[in-house]
């Protein structure tokens, strides 16, 4: 009985269904995808440029700030101690100028000016200078400034003939608690030392720079080159921006040398483009207020090339144009395709038909295919045709798959390697194992190891294995890299930023909270596949691993109560490049190894 729903003439072939159906459809979806893809990628490349521009000016910004920001404070802060007392300052007033002044490097000199004309200077290295200041100076006019300004402001740059560089003063006037003025306190920064910090903002082919309400330069790459800080003197402290030297910058200052908008209506960012030596550099310029009257401009420039929204579209297009290609190239394939599966499955369709009328004996065997699925699919049918053949009505069910491990016989060689090793421990898990339900500590566990996985993964690590509780993790293997140790340390210090959070949540969800110790040693080991033949695991061995594992339980005698310990061996430190938030905690004999070894804790509350 033929059970076919449509009459023959009325069925399409396999051939058909491929190019017209779904041909077509793959067709129409990929050219509305380019279309899409081209309109909105424009809209994005625009939107990405705008808001790349505002995040480079905040950054731009904030890393002006917390390097002006600590001297300002620190005149603020010791002025309210010194200009309540008469000059001059006292010997621990003194001491605690200097101390500031070797905490911060930045400050060259903090000055103190009383109204009644004494005045008292200390510069970083050397003793105090005092004096008094007659009316009508420029000391008095500094004084009188100051106190109709009421507020912590930047003046303007002086040059000074004791550190021979023009220097940036963090005026912060003082009141009592009547009212009445007290003075000024001062910190004085060079602008050498102001252009140094600003150049470490990571530019392509671009500067950072600074400019005053004259446009002459407070920062800017140029400034720390002694060649051109010479060019700076009492007369002339500053250099105008147009005669630094550097062409971008004066094509940027010369109103016919470039173009200007604002990036967005009334954001205040303004989108500057000159071109200098038949290249294109894009600039982003903000006013910053530094007195209530006096804005200073920061601003960044870029070689067009670097970040261009017309290279994004034009790598749109581009991406168009192949597109079209590759749905020609697609559409031929298709009808190769097409005829490749159309042969081997008609063959099947009319052995099946026999099949299906128990002609078992009449069943055309189906041919080999070079197409692995298809071959596959034929040798088996013929196998199921014998079967049924031998067997009459009982067809023959297997339910064996072999899973195939793809791996060389001889794996991976040990080598001696430099790596950092990690060792994490949960504090008080065997009393939570043995007071909670154990559905409960493996759903713990699980969301810890989440935890610890993401920060590993992230810079670079590689989880060697789960011990209980316990995670040891590894950087520097199998391929090489220069900073495992510094990536290490930043996955540790993302550990902390993650476990924190997430006890946060628990601590409010009336969950448990997880307290863990970290030990983290860096060092020689023998890294490769170890194992018998049948099991091998990719895992290290040596004294390095055993100092980590060590350091982790160290954590117990060095800081007991905290939620987060984390123990460090000098050789991590210096492979690290020292970095300030790890603190020496004294030398220690670690159990199962001679001698004592130096141990730095990182602090995870330094700011």
């Amino acid at each position: 009985m033929d059970k076919r729903a449509l009459p023959r003439e009325d069925r399409i072939t396999i051939r058909t269904v491929l190019l017209r159906d779904i041909g077509g459809l793959f067709l129409v979806a990929l050219a509305a995808l380019l279309a899409v893809t081209l309109y909105f990628g424009s809209q994005s490349a625009l939107v990405v440029l705008r808001d790349n521009a505002h995040n480079l000016m905040r950054g731009t910004a904030r890393l002006l700030e917390t390097h002006v920001e600590p001297p300002i404070i620190a005149a603020e802060l010791i002025g309210k101690r010194v200009l309540e007392d008469v000059a001059p300052l006292d010997p621990i007033s003194v001491e605690m100028v200097h101390t500031t002044m070797q905490l911060h490097s930045q400050i060259h000199a903090m000055g103190f000016f009383w109204p009644d004309g004494n005045f008292e200077v200390i510069a970083s290295s050397g003793a105090p200078v005092r004096g008094t200041y007659a009316p009508g100076s420029r000391e008095a006019q500094a004084v009188e400034e100051a106190r109709q300004v009421a507020e912590p402001f930047i003046a303007e740059p002086i040059f000074s003939e004791i550190a021979n560089t023009t220097l940036m003063t963090l005026r912060s006037p003082l009141f009592d608690h009547r009212g009445e003025y007290l003075g000024f306190s001062a910190s004085a920064i060079s602008l050498q030392d102001l252009s140094d910090y600003t150049s470490r903002l990571d530019l392509a082919n671009g500067s950072v720079f600074v400019l005053d309400q004259n446009n002459s330069v407070i920062a800017h790459p140029s400034l720390t080159d002694s060649r051109v800080s010479e060019r700076m003197t009492r007369e002339r402290p500053l250099i105008h921006g147009s005669e630094l030297g550097d062409p971008v910058l004066a094509a940027l200052l010369d109103p016919a040398g470039h173009n200007s908008t604002e990036l967005e209506v009334g954001d205040g960012i303004q989108v500057l483009t000159a071109e200098v030596d038949d290249r294109r550099f894009l600039a982003l310029t903000d006013k910053v207020p530094v007195t209530p009257t006096v804005d200073y401009t920061v601003g960044i420039y870029v070689d067009e090339t670097s970040s261009s929204y017309d290279d994004m579209i034009r790598y749109l297009i581009y991406g168009g144009i192949a597109g079209l290609v590759l749905i020609a190239l697609a559409m031929l394939r298709l009808w190769q395709l097409a005829e490749r599966i159309r042969r081997p499955v008609s063959e099947l369709a009319t052995a099946s038909n026999a099949v299906a009328e128990f002609q078992f004996n009449d069943v055309p065997a189906i041919g080999g295919n070079n197409v692995q699925e298809f071959d596959d699919a034929a040798v088996a049918f013929n196998r199921m045709v014998l079967g049924l053949a031998q067997f009459g009505i009982y067809v023959p069910r297997s339910l064996v798959r072999e899973i195939l491990e793809h791996s060389e016989a001889s794996g991976i060689s040990s080598v001696d390697r430099e790596v950092t090793v990690l060792f994490s421990d949960i504090v008080g898990f065997t009393t939570l194992s043995q007071s909670a339900p154990a559905e409960e500590v493996v759903e713990l566990l699980n969301e810890h190891f989440t935890l610890m996985n993401e920060a590993i993964e992230t810079e670079g690590g590689n989880i060697d294995k789960y011990v209980g509780d316990s995670v040891m993790a590894f950087w520097g293997a199998p391929a090489e890299r220069k900073d495992h140790a510094a990536a290490c340390l930043r996955a540790v210090r993302r550990i902390a930023e993650l476990l924190r959070a997430d006890n946060e949540r628990r601590k409010q969800a009336g969950e448990r909270v997880l307290h863990i110790r970290l030990g983290v040693a860096t060092g020689r080991a023998v890294v490769g596949n170890i194992g018998a033949p049948g099991r091998i695991n990719y895992t290290m061995i040596g004294d390095t691993v055993n100092i980590a594992n060590r350091l982790e339980q160290l954590g117990k005698q060095v800081a007991p109560g905290t939620d987060l310990c984390v123990l460090v061996s000098k050789e991590t430190t210096d492979a690290a490049g020292n970095p300030p938030d790890l603190e020496g905690v004294g030398e220690f004999e670690l159990r199962g190894r001679s001698g004592s070894l130096k141990v730095y804790r990182l602090n995870l509350d330094r700011t």
